[in-house]
């Protein structure tokens, strides 16, 4: 047996490494966007939003770094790390959109919508 460390950027890296084994091509529309992990730092956040991106991307099974005085709304704004994969960043986007118009979500929408393209192609 041996092993290695894959280095998978994008998205047809991802299905190119799944296509080398003996699966459907179901299995790798499903499992492509799984292997496509990625961290993005956000600036200026309004706490609220940070509180709401944390708890989505704790609820999709990632993780979100906020500063500490966001839960009891002490600060004005906050950095926020958000560490996904593709998938999760996928789904974030989507719950996101349904609360847009509330804490600049909006636009923290566009902005990880933008960050996150690299990895489709």
């Amino acid at each position: 047996m041996r092993s290695e460390v894959l280095k998978i950027d994008n998205i047809k890296d991802a299905k190119e490494e799944l296509k080398k084994l003996n699966i459907e091509d179901v299995s790798i529309s499903i499992m492509a966007p799984k292997a496509l992990f990625s961290v993005i730092k956000l600036y200026d956040v309004h706490p609220a939003a940070a509180n709401i991106i944390k708890q989505e991307m704790l609820a999709l099974g990632g993780e979100a770094a906020i500063e500490r005085g966001c839960v009891n709304m002490s600060i004005d704004k906050s950095q926020v790390i958000i560490m996904g994969t593709l998938k999760q960043y996928l789904g974030l986007i989507s719950k996101l959109k349904m609360q847009k118009g509330y804490f600049g979500l909006e636009s923290i929408v566009g902005e990880i919508t933008e960050k996150i393209k690299c990895l489709q192609t």
